[in-house]
């Protein structure tokens, strides 16, 4: 489908929000024009967006937002509706007055509203970080207006490709297919294995004070495989299920209080990372401080390709801990192409309201990147020791969200550890968690 666009401005935020949402998710093809006079004499399908009504063409109420280059603090109402679930931006009409209004008026700026939940606007405005400093989840809008697990942009874009189908039965829009990835973030290669004299030791004295002898004998019993080399099941169940899967390797330079990981100097490691990279898609995972310094993302980023011997296109943020503009300027400076880091580590769902790749938009300069962001929606961590559910709820949840992902031919997107695929007491029954959330 190709069709005419109106708009009195053709500014970066609506040129971005234009290529989201209707080229990538309704691949629809289109021309913008702030010339009145050519559009109305066009015989193409329409979209009216401004702040009056035009017969015979899609109208869509215009916010300022779009028109704007600023940050600046902004009250929503969110209000729930039938067809498009929640809305905001709304603009009030007299419905009276027009002919055919509920075939072809959307009763709010569904472009502003895309843009803020995309653009991640309200992360900018003075945002409450948790301990880690990151963005709090019950800060965000989804959150407070119960809309976290859906959606909501898919569904927005779904909705308007049906109000142009209705309004030109004779044009079609189409949607992407359902995919799936199953990522795993590899913070502890192993438990013990590959482990240096001195930290070997250290484990083993501070498990003696415990008087935990088990893990002593797990330790010293050179006959029993390490408690975290789940990579063959892994690999197995992967290949199996032909499922999509991406590696993320926690490569620091240091050893630190949260990042334990064997460092990249470790032959055991290295073999472990060059084993996998010939397998499956790897992405780096820069370290508990590399998402505010850039230099230590960018070596991370080199430690891991000169190891695998490829190049590193993927990242995820340890800890999922980002800041934004700033972090995710790091990784395009760094050559980072795609990231995965966009989820919250207490509450499953959708931080951006998608589960669609969508380019990252830096609000602080105001201008669209070439950097893809991908939407994670449910990790083992949440599920088990955030969210508490039980393995059967977490099974529930993980289809709840595979069912919205589905209805809007998203892609589902989980995180996993290679060293929660185990059988100890803590994570027991959570590895038929994982094998039933794979299963095609």
């Amino acid at each position: 489908m190709f069709l005419i666009f109106v708009a009195d401005d053709q500014s970066p935020r609506l040129l971005y929000i234009l290529n989201e949402i209707l080229f990538k998710r309704l691949q629809i093809t289109y021309t913008v024009t702030n010339n009145y006079d050519y559009f109305m004499r066009s015989h193409m399908p329409k979209i009216n967006y401004s702040s009056s009504f035009i017969p015979n063409c899609v109208n869509i109420p215009a916010n300022t937002l779009l028109y704007q280059e600023n940050i600046r603090k902004i009250e929503i109402d969110v209000t729930p509706n039938e067809k498009f679930q929640y809305a905001f931006f709304n603009i009030p009409f007299d419905f009276s007055k027009l002919i055919e209004a509920p075939k072809q008026l959307i009763p709010f700026d569904i472009f502003s509203a895309s843009f803020y939940l995309l653009s991640r606007y309200e992360e900018y405005i003075v945002p409450k970080f948790d301990i880690h400093s990151r963005f709090k989840a019950e800060e965000s809008l989804a959150y407070k207006h119960q809309f976290l697990q859906i959606p909501l942009v898919d569904i927005w874009a779904i909705e308007l490709g049906n109000i142009i189908q209705k309004q030109y039965p004779e044009k079609n829009y189409t949607l992407s297919e359902y995919h799936e990835i199953h990522s795993f973030d590899i913070d502890f290669a192993y438990k013990y294995k590959g482990l240096s004299k001195f930290r070997f030791y250290k484990k083993a004295l501070r498990n003696m004070l415990r008087f935990n002898f088990t893990e002593l004998i797990k330790m010293f019993n050179k006959s029993l495989m390490d408690e975290y080399d789940t990579y063959d099941f892994i690999f197995d169940e992967l290949e199996k299920q032909k499922v999509v899967s991406i590696f993320f390797f926690l490569v620091a330079k240091k050893i630190g209080q949260h990042d334990k990981n064997l460092l990249p100097t470790s032959p055991v490691y290295q073999q472990l990372i060059k084993h996998i990279s010939s397998k499956f898609q790897i992405g780096v995972h820069p370290s508990y401080h590399a998402n505010a310094i850039k230099t230590m993302l960018q070596n991370e980023k080199d430690v891991l390709s000169k190891i695998s011997n490829q190049p590193i296109e993927n990242s995820r943020f340890h800890y999922l801990k980002f800041k934004l503009p700033n972090s995710y300027n790091f990784l395009i400076e760094s050559n980072i192409l795609n990231d995965y880091t966009m989820a919250y580590a207490n509450k499953i769902g959708f931080r951006a309201s998608t589960c669609k790749g969508f380019n990252f938009y830096n609000l602080s300069e105001n201008i669209a990147t070439s950097l893809q962001v991908f939407s994670p929606c449910v990790m083992d961590v949440t599920l088990k020791n955030f969210e508490a559910f039980t393995p059967n709820e977490a099974v529930i949840a993980i289809e709840n969200l595979k069912q919205a992902v589905k209805n809007v031919n998203g892609t589902f997107i989980s995180i996993w550890h290679n060293s929660n695929l185990t059988d100890t007491a803590e994570w027991k029954d959570w590895k038929a968690v994982w094998l039933k959330m794979i299963a095609r």
